[in-house]
């Protein structure tokens, strides 16, 4: 099963502040949550990669959004 977390930044207007950012990470199928001795074991891994693919996204985002307003300022500079 894959997870898939996708970040989009825009202005009000709606158009793309940067480059879309997707992330897509392996997570537990259903059959891992089989069992009541099994479920906190394969939520924790959920959860854990859930986390991870977050954190990566909003770290790519934000460096995409970093890189235009670098952008931006560099043409108000000049």
């Amino acid at each position: 099963m894959k997870l898939q977390i996708t970040v989009d930044i825009k202005n009000d207007d709606g158009s793309e502040v940067a480059e879309t950012t997707t992330i897509e990470v392996d997570v537990p199928d259903f059959e891992a949550f089989t069992g009541t001795d099994k479920f906190g074991e394969g939520f924790d891994q959920y959860q854990r990669k859930v986390l991870k693919a977050r954190n990566e996204a909003i770290e790519a985002t934000t460096e995409k959004y970093l890189s235009e307003l670098a952008k931006k300022k560099q043409l108000c500079n000049t």
